[in-house]
Protein backbone atom coordinates (compact mmCIF):
# COMPACT_ATOMS: atom_id res chain seq x y z
CA UNK A 1 0.00 0.00 0.00
CA UNK A 2 1.14 3.63 -0.62
CA UNK A 3 2.53 5.55 2.36
CA UNK A 4 0.34 7.97 1.29
CA UNK A 5 -2.96 5.73 2.13
CA UNK A 6 -1.48 4.75 5.07
CA UNK A 7 -0.52 7.87 6.96
CA UNK A 8 -3.92 9.13 5.71
CA UNK A 9 -5.72 5.99 7.02
CA UNK A 10 -4.52 5.88 10.18
CA UNK A 11 -5.01 9.65 10.95
CA UNK A 12 -8.71 8.83 9.95
CA UNK A 13 -9.32 6.03 12.21
CA UNK A 14 -6.60 6.26 15.22
CA UNK A 15 -8.69 7.03 18.08
CA UNK A 16 -9.19 6.65 22.15
CA UNK A 17 -12.11 5.20 23.05
CA UNK A 18 -12.36 8.42 25.95
CA UNK A 19 -12.07 10.76 23.56
CA UNK A 20 -14.98 13.60 22.74
CA UNK A 21 -17.33 15.09 25.54
CA UNK A 22 -20.01 13.54 27.42
CA UNK A 23 -23.19 13.14 25.41
CA UNK A 24 -27.43 12.37 26.38
CA UNK A 25 -28.79 9.57 24.42
CA UNK A 26 -30.69 10.81 21.15
CA UNK A 27 -33.10 8.81 19.31
CA UNK A 28 -32.46 6.27 16.63
CA UNK A 29 -31.86 8.77 14.06
CA UNK A 30 -29.38 11.88 14.12
CA UNK A 31 -28.10 14.83 11.21
CA UNK A 32 -25.43 16.73 11.67
CA UNK A 33 -24.72 18.97 9.22
CA UNK A 34 -21.08 20.42 8.94
CA UNK A 35 -19.46 23.69 7.67
CA UNK A 36 -18.67 23.82 3.92
CA UNK A 37 -14.80 25.01 2.84
CA UNK A 38 -13.76 23.48 5.94
CA UNK A 39 -11.29 20.42 4.46
CA UNK A 40 -7.61 20.32 5.47
CA UNK A 41 -5.40 20.80 3.00
CA UNK A 42 -1.87 18.10 4.15
CA UNK A 43 1.77 18.03 3.02
CA UNK A 44 3.01 14.37 4.44
CA UNK A 45 6.07 13.84 5.27
CA UNK A 46 7.48 11.20 8.33
CA UNK A 47 9.99 13.73 8.96
CA UNK A 48 8.09 16.87 9.04
CA UNK A 49 4.31 16.23 9.46
CA UNK A 50 2.35 19.05 8.63
CA UNK A 51 -0.45 20.73 10.78
CA UNK A 52 -2.71 21.06 7.62
CA UNK A 53 -3.96 24.68 6.37
CA UNK A 54 -7.32 25.49 5.41
CA UNK A 55 -8.87 24.87 1.89
CA UNK A 56 -11.71 26.70 1.69
CA UNK A 57 -11.92 25.96 -2.21
CA UNK A 58 -11.99 22.28 -1.93
CA UNK A 59 -15.57 21.03 -2.33
CA UNK A 60 -14.67 17.72 -3.52
CA UNK A 61 -14.45 15.45 -0.18
CA UNK A 62 -15.90 18.06 1.95
CA UNK A 63 -18.34 16.28 4.06
CA UNK A 64 -21.10 18.76 4.74
CA UNK A 65 -24.27 16.64 6.42
CA UNK A 66 -24.02 13.16 7.96
CA UNK A 67 -27.11 11.11 9.14
CA UNK A 68 -26.62 8.28 11.43
CA UNK A 69 -29.68 6.08 11.42
CA UNK A 70 -29.50 3.24 14.13
CA UNK A 71 -31.71 0.55 12.96
CA UNK A 72 -32.99 -2.83 14.00
CA UNK A 73 -30.62 -4.92 12.04
CA UNK A 74 -28.23 -2.34 10.56
CA UNK A 75 -26.68 1.08 11.49
CA UNK A 76 -26.53 3.14 8.34
CA UNK A 77 -24.36 6.01 7.84
CA UNK A 78 -24.80 8.27 4.58
CA UNK A 79 -22.22 11.14 4.01
CA UNK A 80 -23.26 13.95 1.64
CA UNK A 81 -20.39 15.62 0.12
CA UNK A 82 -20.08 19.71 -1.30
CA UNK A 83 -18.87 17.24 -4.50
CA UNK A 84 -17.93 13.99 -5.34
CA UNK A 85 -15.61 13.22 -8.51
CA UNK A 86 -14.04 9.99 -9.73
CA UNK A 87 -10.82 11.62 -11.41
CA UNK A 88 -8.81 11.90 -7.76
CA UNK A 89 -5.99 9.03 -7.62
CA UNK A 90 -7.32 8.35 -4.02
CA UNK A 91 -10.61 8.58 -2.50
CA UNK A 92 -11.12 7.32 1.35
CA UNK A 93 -13.94 7.59 3.64
CA UNK A 94 -13.97 6.34 6.87
CA UNK A 95 -16.46 5.77 10.36
CA UNK A 96 -15.07 5.10 13.92
CA UNK A 97 -18.39 3.33 15.78
CA UNK A 98 -17.74 3.12 19.85
CA UNK A 99 -20.75 1.06 21.53
CA UNK A 100 -22.69 1.45 24.70
CA UNK A 101 -19.79 -1.55 25.75
CA UNK A 102 -17.03 0.41 24.50
CA UNK A 103 -16.84 -1.84 21.64
CA UNK A 104 -14.25 -0.28 18.67
CA UNK A 105 -14.82 -0.48 15.03
CA UNK A 106 -13.53 1.09 11.97
CA UNK A 107 -15.35 0.98 9.16
CA UNK A 108 -13.68 2.38 5.55
CA UNK A 109 -14.19 1.94 1.72
CA UNK A 110 -11.16 3.03 -0.14
CA UNK A 111 -10.88 3.45 -4.28
CA UNK A 112 -7.93 4.02 -6.14
CA UNK A 113 -7.90 4.81 -9.96
CA UNK A 114 -6.75 1.14 -10.88
CA UNK A 115 -9.98 -0.15 -8.73
CA UNK A 116 -14.12 0.15 -9.76
CA UNK A 117 -16.01 3.00 -9.28
CA UNK A 118 -17.24 1.36 -5.74
CA UNK A 119 -13.76 0.47 -4.33
CA UNK A 120 -12.87 -1.91 -1.59
CA UNK A 121 -14.77 -1.69 2.01
CA UNK A 122 -13.48 -3.71 5.59
CA UNK A 123 -14.16 -3.57 9.32
CA UNK A 124 -11.40 -3.49 11.55
CA UNK A 125 -10.81 -3.49 15.43
CA UNK A 126 -9.18 -1.15 16.92
CA UNK A 127 -5.72 -2.24 16.37
CA UNK A 128 -6.33 -2.72 12.87
CA UNK A 129 -6.76 -6.58 12.46
CA UNK A 130 -9.15 -7.08 9.71
CA UNK A 131 -12.62 -8.57 10.30
CA UNK A 132 -15.33 -10.42 8.51
CA UNK A 133 -18.78 -8.91 9.01
CA UNK A 134 -21.56 -10.76 6.58
CA UNK A 135 -23.33 -8.08 5.26
CA UNK A 136 -21.31 -4.81 5.26
CA UNK A 137 -22.27 -2.53 2.44
CA UNK A 138 -20.79 0.96 1.18
CA UNK A 139 -22.04 2.86 -1.94
CA UNK A 140 -20.37 5.80 -3.58
CA UNK A 141 -22.88 7.49 -5.23
CA UNK A 142 -21.15 10.32 -7.77
CA UNK A 143 -24.02 11.74 -9.02
CA UNK A 144 -25.89 12.19 -5.67
CA UNK A 145 -22.50 13.30 -3.74
CA UNK A 146 -23.16 10.82 -1.19
CA UNK A 147 -21.72 7.59 0.44
CA UNK A 148 -23.69 5.17 2.01
CA UNK A 149 -22.34 2.79 5.04
CA UNK A 150 -24.28 -0.04 5.97
CA UNK A 151 -22.92 -1.75 9.18
CA UNK A 152 -24.63 -4.77 10.51
CA UNK A 153 -25.63 -4.53 14.52
CA UNK A 154 -23.98 -8.42 14.63
CA UNK A 155 -20.62 -6.96 13.83
CA UNK A 156 -20.91 -4.35 16.81
CA UNK A 157 -22.10 -6.63 19.15
CA UNK A 158 -25.66 -5.57 18.69
CA UNK A 159 -24.94 -2.27 20.93
CA UNK A 160 -27.79 -0.71 22.66
CA UNK A 161 -26.12 2.80 21.22
CA UNK A 162 -23.72 3.75 19.21
CA UNK A 163 -20.99 7.07 18.47
CA UNK A 164 -20.21 7.47 15.36
CA UNK A 165 -17.25 9.42 13.91
CA UNK A 166 -16.85 10.32 10.17
CA UNK A 167 -13.99 11.50 7.78
CA UNK A 168 -13.20 12.10 3.94
CA UNK A 169 -9.88 11.89 2.80
CA UNK A 170 -8.67 12.76 -0.77
CA UNK A 171 -5.50 12.71 -3.03
CA UNK A 172 -5.71 14.54 -6.48
CA UNK A 173 -2.25 12.35 -7.29
CA UNK A 174 0.21 10.09 -6.54
CA UNK A 175 2.64 12.79 -4.20
CA UNK A 176 2.53 13.25 -1.08
CA UNK A 177 -1.03 15.94 -0.23
CA UNK A 178 -4.05 15.32 0.83
CA UNK A 179 -7.08 16.47 1.77
CA UNK A 180 -9.26 15.39 4.83
CA UNK A 181 -11.93 16.65 6.67
CA UNK A 182 -13.79 15.68 9.69
CA UNK A 183 -18.07 15.69 9.42
CA UNK A 184 -17.91 17.06 13.02
CA UNK A 185 -15.18 19.71 13.35
CA UNK A 186 -14.96 22.59 11.22
CA UNK A 187 -11.76 23.29 9.80
CA UNK A 188 -9.99 21.38 12.78
CA UNK A 189 -8.32 17.69 13.03
CA UNK A 190 -7.91 16.10 16.84
CA UNK A 191 -4.51 14.29 17.03
CA UNK A 192 -6.71 11.44 18.53
CA UNK A 193 -8.78 10.51 15.86
CA UNK A 194 -12.29 11.53 15.18
CA UNK A 195 -14.77 13.68 16.51
CA UNK A 196 -17.75 11.35 17.77
CA UNK A 197 -21.78 12.66 17.26
CA UNK A 198 -24.10 11.89 20.09
CA UNK A 199 -25.46 8.62 21.30
CA UNK A 200 -27.90 7.28 18.83
CA UNK A 201 -30.09 4.47 20.42
CA UNK A 202 -31.38 1.48 18.84
CA UNK A 203 -34.92 2.60 16.97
Amino acid sequence: MHKLIGAALALATTACLSAGTTTVAHAEKVVHRDASGDVLKYAWSASHPDAGTLAPNAQDGDIVRTVVDHRHDNVFVTMTLGDLRRASALQAFGLSVITDEKLRRDVSVMRERRMGAQGENQITTRGGTVLTCRGLRTRIDYPAHTVRFRVPRSCLGAPRWVRVGAVSIRATSATETFYYDDALLAGKVRDTGPAYGPRVRRG
